[in-house]
């Protein structure tokens, strides 16, 4: 497999990739920028294709700045929860962000994502 290294993290770009039917280049960008990001903000939470979104976390941004709401769908996995972009303006966003995207297809599409933390008084 090749691959490539990215701060402490090894990028395979080999036969997974291509087997999923992922677009290789986009979704290595993705991956990188999630990489980039963790290791310029340590403690921020940064999610990108691969990764598994924790339970607590309930919304998230992605690149554009757009804010997806998690909608619990299985308790027993994260990966098959359902998210919804919230405030869909069909004139600003592509037809499909209207859609609603499980966690490993938000982060193929739309990610890297970070976590948006609830506002405390």
């Amino acid at each position: 497999m090749e691959g490539i290294s990215v701060g402490s993290r090894a990028i395979t770009t080999g036969t997974p990739i291509k087997a999923a039917g992922i677009r290789e280049a986009e979704t290595l960008a993705r991956i990188l920028v999630a990489v980039v990001r963790r290791e310029q903000v340590p403690g921020g939470a940064h999610f990108g294709p691969g990764d598994d979104i924790p339970y607590d976390i309930t919304s998230v941004a992605d690149l554009d700045g757009d804010i997806w709401l998690r909608r619990p769908s299985d308790p027993a996995s994260t990966q098959r929860n359902h998210w919804i972009m919230r405030d869909h303006d069909p004139d600003e966003h592509e037809g499909a962000a209207a859609g609603v995207y499980l966690t490993p297809h938000l982060l193929t599409e739309y990610g890297p994502v970070t976590a948006i933390q609830p506002k405390t008084r």
